[in-house]
């Protein structure tokens, strides 16, 4: 029986509800793609570098690591951005990651990082998880694109009755629609990941992954909320928001897997 595209569970995704948010469960969800698709070597390598036999229990418990530590260590809060501005056509590295502090340049530093053996452990296996997390951070749109608006922070709503703004919408409400348990969620979405999808998500690289995202913010989140900057008053969400962008959220998981995959296998070999 052949797998179905990702774009086959639309119409599965409206039927879902419920908890958590991207900045755990959408990372936890992304570990878990990725780990079933290491290769031996890597996987072996995974669970040495984090000192578990369990290399898929240990990608998802690390997931959110960096977030974690992100204030104890202020230097670490760029790296989970990039703010392309919507009015340009793309990702400009001397534009949008100057000093290279950015997402784009320092998954490129993980990966070097984590390439070079003569490193001792610690700073490696560090760097393996910056690298997990920040293959789900660059494909949340709007970790990708700014409209004046610090990605959506300083665009006001309200949502089921909370005020709020449109990140953490993104962040939360719209991985919850696609269920309230990572591994529910990673278990419906891998085997909907087609050979040639798979293909085409892994010959890519960190600046074509920010500029996928940085499209979507630009043609399919930001086109609902006109004008640019911080919002004046609060925007009503209508309520079936979330459900509405599951779909997008759902195939940027998956991709985000994929990618986190054949980049470790690439570097673990």
């Amino acid at each position: 029986m052949r797998a179905k595209p990702i774009a086959a569970l639309i119409a599965l995704l409206m039927l879902a509800m419920p908890a958590l948010a991207w900045g755990n469960e959408g990372h936890r969800v992304v570990a878990l793609i990725a780990a079933g698709r290491l290769t031996p070597a890597a996987k072996a390598q995974v669970a040495d570098l984090l000192d578990t036999p369990d290399a898929a229990a240990a990608m998802e418990n690390v997931a959110s690591w960096a977030d974690d530590i992100r204030y104890g260590r202020p230097e670490t809060a760029p790296w989970h951005f990039v703010d392309i501005e919507i009015a340009t056509n793309g990702y400009n590295a001397a534009a949008d990651c100057a000093n290279g502090d950015c997402v784009v340049a320092q998954i490129h530093k993980d990966i070097a990082i984590l390439k070079d053996k003569s490193l001792a452990k610690p700073v490696r296996a560090e760097a393996l998880k910056f690298l997990i997390h920040f293959a789900g951070d660059i494909a949340q749109p709007l970790h990708c694109a700014d409209n004046h608006d610090r990605g959506g922070n300083q665009v006001i709503v309200y949502a089921a009755g909370k005020r709020t703004n449109l990140h953490a919408i993104w962040d939360t409400a719209v991985v919850n629609a696609l269920g309230s348990d990572a591994g529910q969620v990673a278990a419906q979405l891998s085997p909907r990941i087609t050979p040639a999808e798979a293909a085409q998500w892994s010959a890519s690289t960190p600046e074509q992954w920010a500029g996928e995202s940085f499209v979507i913010a630009k043609q399919q989140i930001y086109t609902e909320f006109p004008g640019s900057g911080a919002t004046p008053a609060p925007i009503v969400l209508p309520p079936d928001y979330p459900a509405r962008m599951a779909p997008i959220a759902a195939a940027q998981l998956a991709k985000a897997g994929v990618r986190l995959a054949a980049v470790l296998n690439e570097t673990l070999k």
